[in-house]
């Protein structure tokens, strides 16, 4: 019973330690080249201000496997990723 007691304890104290105090964070520094930069739709289908994208008459594009990508509404019109169907089977939508 004594052995059974004091493992208990052990495993109990081990638990415990784990959940010390926190360090505290460290500060991050950012730069330019650590940014993260999220394919957010553009603001204008200017292919020399909004590169890798292009205008569209429709709001979609259908792809070789019959999935539909859909195009984002901008002031110029419907805009859509040159290479929005790459991943399902072509065709590109506009060249560069």
């Amino acid at each position: 019973m004594k052995r059974q007691t004091l493992a208990l304890a052990f495993s109990v104290g081990m638990m415990l330690a784990g959940c010390g105090p926190e360090a505290a964070p460290t500060p991050e520094t950012e730069t330019t080249g650590d940014r993260v930069h999220a394919m957010a739709p553009p603001d204008s289908c200017d292919p020399d201000i909004d590169v890798g994208w292009c205008r569209i008459t429709t709001d979609r594009v259908r792809c070789a496997n019959g999935f539909y990508m859909y195009a984002y509404s901008t002031p110029d019109g419907w805009c859509i990723r040159y290479d929005a169907c790459k991943n399902q089977g072509g065709p590109y939508v506009c060249g560069l």
